[in-house]
This record gives structure tokens, sequence and C-alpha cells, in this order.
């Protein structure tokens, strides 16, 4: 009789810690091979060919590694598998030591979003989602489908290369020029910067081994990349990291890359002169509402916004912008953000970008305006600013 009490005990026991290895199992952090703790989207495999969630793979393990092999690969046609494309349509940002999404931040995730409608939007990042702070984070997560493709990779900022120290003054940026490269290496997809407005659906990239902007008489430009994991071109970028310049900008990011290696061997990428809009592009975006065929002629475009400082005329003007300024700003920046921004009227919700200008102007003159605080305050007569 004790026994069989024992039995049943242990039956109740067992019933009960179940559920709770469970939701352990479930919060298990994504490194390890889990889900995501902070928001519940599972992993991404590291070796995927080709993300496919809701379709089975045909593919034997065998043809899918030789088919990763890029050993003559034409990356002026590109290839796909079976109507497959081989670069994943995974989005990765990499954010070190931000607590706070900006206002370009926020309008800039939504570009890519609602352009490419990623599977999952990879924010590489050193700080825990507890402490993300500010107005546009809770937009983010006010938003159940943007939110949902949300997966938070924890990484560290790189203090060194190849044993040589990083920069003291530079080593946040200089850590996500090495970060990027890891990143693109481990995963694949598309690598964005943080200030990386999307104009077009990117998947007529994701057919090549990598795609990047080098425009010509440049040095390749690094704020896009669309890569398969296994692009011949990643590791031997990263290896120009050996002879590292602590005190040059952009010498191992652009510089090097460019003379060393694709002078040599162009054939290592496919070359996007233009259209990804990593030139200098200051006059057109903070300067002038004259941007003839924009939308036709460029898939991204690079806002340089820590450059307006000592680049943009009208700074001093509009130093920050928000969602206060941008409805009256005067100049292509303006058009750009105003076109990605949500509908917040009660009545309706949509993410399509031709609804969104004048749900803008109705936010602003029907609603009130909710402030990170909590605060309720009247918008703004344009004629005060």
């Amino acid at each position: 009789m004790p026994s069989h009490k024992r039995l049943v005990t242990l039956s109740l026991v067992s019933l009960l810690l179940f559920p709770s290895l469970c939701f352990y199992w479930t919060i298990y952090d994504i490194t390890s091979g889990g889900i995501n703790r902070w928001n519940g989207t599972p992993p991404i495999p590291a070796n995927s060919f080709d993300y496919q969630p809701n379709s089975e793979s045909s593919s034997s393990s065998a043809t899918t590694e030789a088919l990763m092999d890029f050993g003559g690969f034409d990356n002026e046609t590109g290839r796909s598998l079976d109507g497959r494309f081989i670069v994943p349509n995974l989005i990765h940002y990499i954010r070190f030591n931000k607590t706070t999404f900006t206002f370009v931040d926020y309008v800039c995730l939504r570009s890519a979003y609602i352009q490419q409608k990623p599977e999952r939007i990879y924010l590489h990042t050193n700080v825990d989602e507890s402490n993300f702070t500010g107005l546009y984070w809770k937009r983010i997560r006010s938003e159940p489908d943007l939110y949902g493709r949300i997966v938070l990779q924890p990484i560290e900022l790189p203090s060194e290369i190849f044993n040589q120290p990083l920069s003291d003054g530079w080593r946040l940026f200089h850590g996500s020029d090495i970060a990027r490269i890891r990143t693109m290496m481990k995963y694949g997809g598309i690598y964005l910067d943080n200030d990386v407005y999307v104009v077009q659906n990117l998947d007529k990239y994701r057919k090549y081994e990598i795609a990047m902007g080098w425009d010509e008489g440049q040095f390749l430009g690094s704020q896009v990349i669309v890569a398969h994991r296994n692009a011949r071109f990643l590791p031997l970028w990263l290896d120009t990291y050996r002879q590292y310049h602590a005190d040059l900008w952009y010498y191992n990011a652009g510089e090097r890359p460019t003379t060393e290696i694709l002078h040599k061997q162009p054939e290592l990428i496919h070359r996007v002169k233009w259209r990804f809009g990593v030139h200098m592009l200051m006059q057109e975006l903070y300067d002038s509402m004259d941007w003839p065929d924009w939308q036709q002629n460029q898939d991204t475009i690079h806002l340089l916004i820590n450059h307006r400082s000592y680049l943009d005329p009208h700074f001093k003007e509009y130093s920050d912008f928000n969602e206060r300024n941008i409805r009256h700003y005067p100049y292509m920046f303006g058009e750009l953000a105003r076109l990605v921004m949500p509908d917040r009227s009660p009545a309706t919700s949509t993410t399509s970008p031709s609804s969104i200008s004048d749900s803008v102007l109705l936010d602003w003159e029907t609603n009130l305006m909710i402030l990170d605080d909590g605060e309720q305050v009247r918008p703004p007569d344009p004629s005060e600013d």
C-alpha cells in the first residue's frame, strides 16, 4: 500500500513539474538553441541554406552543402535552388550600448519591415531588453506583427581583433564593423545600418552569394550587406583585420577590402552601383525636395544621420527628428519618414505605405499625442516652429 501511495505521489509531482519544465525550456535563451526568452520567437538554424519555416525541404543535406560551396559562382547572374533564394530572409541590426530607439531608428526599422517582411529581425545587442527605454521602443512593442518578428540576440562589443586592441575612441564603430562580418558569417541574410532606409524589397539580391554597394571610384560601402553565410568574400574581409589600423576610420571596413581583395577579385561580390544609396546624399535628403524618381532608382538609402551635425545646413533648426516636427519638415527625409509612419487612428490599423501619409495627418489633427512619460498634449501649431 505505501508503494502505491508513493507511486501516486510521484505521478502528481511529475504532472506538476512537467509544465514548469516546459515553460523553462520555452524561455531558454536562443544562444543555447531554444526559444528567445523575450518574445517567444523560434531561432533560425545557423546553417539554414534558405529558411523556409512553412515548407518542407526536398533537398538532401549533402546537396545543400554542395550548393553552399561558392567556387565558380557567378555573381552577375546569381542562382536559385528550385526557385528558392540562397540568402535567408533575415534582417540584422547591431546595437551596441544603445538603450533607446530614436525616431530615425524606428522609421528605418519600419521601412525594412514594410518592404521586406522578413522572417526575423535580429537585434544583436549587448543590452538586455529590460533596459530598453523610450517612446519608440514602446511603439515597436505595440505593433504585434512587427514585434513578433524581432529576436534580441546577445552579443559582446569586441575589444580586440587578432590580438590587436581596438581603438579607444572608435571602439563602438570598429567593433560594429567586425561584428557585422561575423554575424553574416554565422547567419547570412540582410545586414542594415540602423540609419538605412529600405525603399524597395531586396529579394532580387537574395540570389547572389553576396551583394554590396560599391560605387564607381569609391570604396566598398558596408552599410548594406545581402549575403549567404558562406560567401567567399566574408572571411577574406575579416582577415584584412590582421593589419588593423586603429587610427583610420574606414580603412579596414572599406578601403583595404576594396584595394586588397575586390580590385583583384571583383567577381567575389555582386556589385551594386548607386542603388544601395551608400554614397553622399546629404543634399538630397536634408536640403531639397527635388529628388525625382528616388523610389525607382534607390533600393535603400543611407541617411547619414551621424554626419548631420557638420554636413546638414539646417541641423540647428532640426537637431533631432520626432513625430512633432516631421509632419512639416520641408525636405526629402520628411517625405521618407511620413511614408512609413503607422496609422494610429483608433478606427483603423494598417502598415500599407500607400495609406500612411494621410493617416499621419489624421493622427495629428484629431488625436492627442502621447509622450514617453504618458503625458497627453495637443499637437503643435506648425506656424509656431
